[in-house]
């Protein structure tokens, strides 16, 4: 399975919709440099994390799930 960093950043980067890692920590709840460091494959971050990132970059869990079969 793709690492969840990978995706976050991608899901980040989105054409029309780009969010910096600090305005991703403000809207999750975590801090910039530990949002980094899932991106970075430095944290293995939890289910909740997952979750919470999802719900502020506005994704359905349900994409997610559907797209690597986790969760």
């Amino acid at each position: 399975m793709e690492h969840f960093g990978k995706y976050q950043y991608q899901l980040r980067m989105r054409k029309g919709n780009y969010i910096s890692q600090q305005k991703l920590a403000e809207l999750s709840g975590f801090t910039q440099t530990y949002i980094s460091l899932v991106e970075t494959r430095k944290a293995q971050p939890s289910r909740g994390y997952v979750r919470l990132v999802l719900d502020a970059l506005g994704v359905a869990n349900i994409e997610y799930t559907k797209r690597y079969n986790a969760i």
